[in-house]
């Protein structure tokens, strides 16, 4: 089965990027008064009017695919305290419903409409490369013939931490970033060409903790519908062996 990329959005620094003026639309616009920041960057990234092919609406039984490392880490935080700090029936029930990592793929759903299979990723693995996989055989199966899949990381104390905590791992404070693809098993819908998965390990830095790489930005950029665009899954991270 052909995977053609109908649309896409980057919003990372260096990049497009988003500011508290575009949160607070997004929250205004879509009643996300109690959102969380990590919720509020994955709507405005796909509601955000920019000239661009990214369609308004899209159809009903669209699947959904979100894939984040640290996860919304920033409510996380902020609920343990509470639990720390307040006896349980004082600890707010709405900060703890936006701790978990599906929170924010139930208010994409929502605001968009999205009625199709939905699934929430994390992990530390190249979870990009899973998630379009995953939209890939969720195609694959007739689930659904479209599946927007949402990249994202926010930068919050684990993160701005991270170099310190895992050295080997983070020489860098992990960059914040959402990256929205949607993708197509219909023709008709290929606007920038198709996207190939290549399960080889590819040497390469990956910019977002989620996985992706430089490369692949640069060819999504020059893409067009005659493209095709190869990613390729990230080696597996090791635990440098200690000495005993």
């Amino acid at each position: 089965m052909k995977m053609y990329l109908e649309a896409f959005r980057i919003f990372s620094p260096g990049n497009m990027e988003l500011d508290s003026a575009d949160l607070k639309t997004a929250r205004d616009k879509y009643s996300l008064r109690r959102s969380d920041r990590f919720t509020s960057m994955a709507v405005s990234a796909v509601t955000k009017k920019l000239n661009d092919a990214f369609p308004e609406q899209l159809s009903p039984n669209t699947g959904l695919v979100t894939a984040t490392a640290f996860g919304p880490h920033r409510t996380t935080f902020a609920t343990l305290d509470d639990i720390l700090d307040y006896p349980e029936d004082l600890i707010l029930p709405t900060r703890f419903s936006h701790s978990v990592h599906n929170a924010v793929a139930s208010y994409v759903g929502t605001v968009l409409g999205i009625k199709g299979p939905v699934f929430a990723l994390a992990g530390f693995e190249d979870v990009w490369f899973e998630a379009l996989d995953l939209a890939r055989n969720m195609m694959l199966a007739d689930f659904c013939s479209k599946v927007l899949v949402i990249g994202i990381e926010e930068k919050a104390l684990l993160t701005e931490s991270a170099p310190e905590l895992w050295p080997e791992r983070y020489k860098e404070i992990p960059q914040e970033a959402v990256c929205v693809l949607l993708l197509s098993s219909e023709k008709q819908d290929n606007n920038h060409g198709r996207i190939e998965l290549e399960r080889t390990p590819k040497t390469a830095e990956q910019l977002f903790s989620f996985g992706v790489y430089q490369e692949f930005l640069d060819a999504l950029a020059v893409s067009s519908a005659e493209s095709s665009t190869t990613l390729h899954k990230m080696p597996d991270w090791e635990f440098p062996r200690t000495s005993e």
